[in-house]
């Protein structure tokens, strides 16, 4: 059985009360098979509430597209309305945000979690474009640039010691979190297949 991909982004709006969306059913997969609605979820749980005309600017994209994006999501239970955010000085500005702390995809047909791979792929991507971009920038002090990172490394096991290479990996993640002055939102990437030459 192919394993779930998991969109996990904790942050601005973590609590207990939040849960892991488990979707399965191909119609949700396909919604989140698209990599600005992937990043629309995730802006809202790392940065927090915010408004189409906010979200375009964090993400590089107009408000209509940001717009139509956020109302498909709130009809299929990803994010919603934030009217305790206000509407601004005129009465227009709907604020949304994210439902669920994390989200697990996975169980639809193969199609489909190949598509929600492929877009997740490229979400992934344009993260790590935005850090190098904004250590061109100056925005990370040479300590921040000095401990972030990206390796490969290829390996024989099998497939229970690869499932076992993946929990202490994440085990290790957990352990690393922290709330201490100078602690910052950090993305970790887990990406792990089997390979034979083609």
């Amino acid at each position: 059985m192919h394993k779930p991909l998991v969109i996990a982004v904790t942050g601005w709006l973590a609590s207990a009360s939040m849960s892991e969306m488990v979707v399965s059913d191909s119609v949700l997969m396909r919604v989140m098979a698209h990599p600005l609605r992937m990043r629309i979820v995730g802006s809202l749980r790392v940065d927090g509430p915010a408004t189409s005309a906010i979200l375009a600017r964090r993400l590089g994209t107009d408000s209509g597209q940001t717009s139509h994006h956020l109302r498909l999501l709130a009809r299929h239970g990803f994010v919603e309305d934030a009217p305790e955010l206000g509407r601004g000085a005129h009465g227009r500005e709907r604020w949304w945000k994210a439902v669920h702390e994390s989200t697990l995809l996975g169980g639809g047909s193969r199609e489909d979690e190949v598509a929600v791979e492929r877009a997740s792929r490229e979400v992934w991507g344009a993260w790590i474009e935005t850090f190098h971009a904004q250590v061109a920038q100056g925005r990370w002090s040479p300590a921040w640039q000095e401990a972030s990172g990206g390796s490969d490394q290829v390996i024989r096991t099998t497939p229970e010691g690869l499932e076992r290479l993946q929990e202490r990996i994440w085990q290790a993640v957990e352990e690393a979190r922290t709330n201490e002055p100078g602690a910052e939102q950090v993305l970790v990437i887990l990406q792990t297949y089997p390979h034979r030459a083609s």
